[in-house]
């Protein structure tokens, strides 16, 4: 069974986001501002659940997150899950009919090990996140 590396929720303001999942600013132990996709991502580790937390707050209408956040003000936006070969993961979702590519981006978040490449599809509504490490 595949295992989820995290949670990835978009909320309208970082309050509103923490006050949701019951959170204290001071969990939060990185933040990277997202210049390609027009967001703050907050990180957070879920201690009790293994697992990690995303809180995506848009920084503006030109975000990727901005209209769902202004929909729901915060809510599920994706499952992440960790992966070892990014190529092999698109190759294998390219070849699924229900599955819609969403894109592909590389980042640093020094909680996950440092550089990341992700990857992004949608399959019947889910987003799905795939996360490689690259250190």
């Amino acid at each position: 069974m595949i295992e989820i590396h995290h949670l990835g929720v978009v909320s309208r303001d970082i309050t509103s986001g923490l006050r949701y999942f019951e959170i204290d600013k001071s969990q939060i132990i990185e933040i990277i501002d997202d210049d390609i996709q027009n967001h703050l991502l907050h990180i957070i580790p879920m201690k009790n659940h293994n697992m990690w937390l995303e809180i995506l707050v848009p920084k503006n209408e030109k975000s990727t997150t901005f209209n769902f956040a202004k929909k729901f003000n915060v809510g599920l936006h994706h499952l992440g899950y960790l992966c070892e070969n990014i190529s092999l993961k698109k190759e294998e979702f390219s070849n699924n009919m229900d599955a819609v590519y969403l894109g592909t981006h590389k980042t640093k978040i020094s909680a996950y090990g440092g550089n990341v490449n992700t990857l992004f599809f949608s399959i019947k509504g889910m987003i799905s996140e795939f996360v490689e490490q690259k250190n």
